[in-house]
């Protein structure tokens, strides 16, 4: 697909289905999302308050008009870790104002550092027209609103790093 500045234009789609929960009233929330030959599926469960989390993700990528299961790191190229290096950089950035937030900083007292991530440690979704890479902190429910971060691209950012 072209756009009128004639630019190759990277383009996902996604589709969000619901599956029924033998364990509770909400449902379970099954997100797939296509980009070029991959497919990502979030599958999301809620807790007893109706809050949801994705806890599962798998990676596909299409040979022979079959879905193969695989890796983050499969989805981009030999230049990823330029990719991974800004992405980490901007975790340590949220890291270190959360833990120096007056509102916050309790929540992260107990963790002295953060490691340095590699793709396949990233939970990677898609909103709008942008690519998340998300992570957490294993912080109690208490501090969920801060027990890691998302670092978000716009599609066309990101487009020079993928297979």
């Amino acid at each position: 697909m072209r756009s009128s500045s004639e630019s190759q234009t990277t383009k996902f789609s996604c589709i969000e289905k619901e599956r029924k929960n033998d364990k509770g009233k909400d449902p379970i929330l099954i997100k797939t999302c296509f980009i070029k030959n991959f497919k990502f599926v979030s599958t999301s469960y809620p807790d007893n308050a109706g809050r949801y989390a994705y806890s599962e993700q798998e990676v596909y990528i299409l040979k022979n008009n079959k879905y193969i299961k695989t890796t983050n790191s499969k989805v981009f190229n030999k230049d990823q870790d330029q990719l991974v290096a800004t992405i980490n950089k901007r975790i340590l950035e949220d890291f270190n104002k959360f833990s120096t937030d007056s509102s916050t900083k309790e929540c992260l007292a107990e963790i002295d550092s953060i490691p340095t991530y590699k793709m396949d440690d990233f939970e990677i979704s898609f909103e709008g027209n942008e690519i998340w890479f998300e992570v957490h902190w294993g912080l109690s429910w208490a501090c969920a609103g801060v027990d890691g971060t998302i670092v978000s691209f716009k599609l066309d950012e990101i487009k020079k790093y993928l297979n």
